[in-house]
């Protein structure tokens, strides 16, 4: 059931090294680690012309239209989404620090998750 996770939306382009270094240092470790993975649905999506998606009402769009949205305008940029598509934590926009980055990305999931609806028992 994906209605109880945390949506980590990683707004990436095709030639962005900073996207490629989030991916191979920071959500591939997570994803291994296995860190949150009953809490957390982790996707990417690319915003380069011509990329589509479907949004959360089920519309297709321009993906870089859909990111633009949520004030999304620089690639790297990390959403925390509910299931409807709402903003439960600030974004996380660039990538400064490797170090650091891991330390306030996982305050943010945690924080987000606390936001999520209570999960029904």
């Amino acid at each position: 059931a994906y209605e109880n996770r945390l949506i980590l939306l990683l707004v990436s382009q095709q030639e962005c090294p900073y996207c490629h270094l989030i991916k191979e240092e920071i959500i591939r470790p997570m994803i291994l680690g296995g860190d949150f993975r009953d809490d957390i649905l982790i996707r990417e999506l690319f915003i380069d012309a011509g990329e589509k998606i479907r949004d959360f009402k089920g519309v297709e769009r321009e993906a870089a239209d859909f990111a633009h949205g949520y004030g999304v305008f620089v690639t790297p940029t990390l959403l925390f989404l509910e299931a409807d598509g709402t903003e439960l934590e600030k974004k996380m926009t660039g990538i400064n620090t490797v170090e650091m980055y891991w330390y306030y990305l996982s305050q943010s999931i945690q924080d987000a998750i606390s936001k999520l609806p209570e999960k029904a028992s």
